[in-house]
């Protein structure tokens, strides 16, 4: 499951019609070792 593009996740709260869309990513290992070594 987790190895797919998109995962969603449903909550349902109460009767209300209003629905909310987040959008994140995953950072590769490559992109944190990268930043890791940043110094400003």
């Amino acid at each position: 499951e987790m190895a797919k593009d998109t995962i969603v996740i449903t909550i349902e709260i109460g009767e209300s019609d209003t629905q909310e869309s987040v959008w994140t990513t995953d950072f590769s290992y490559d992109y944190v070792k990268i930043n890791a070594e940043y110094r400003t």
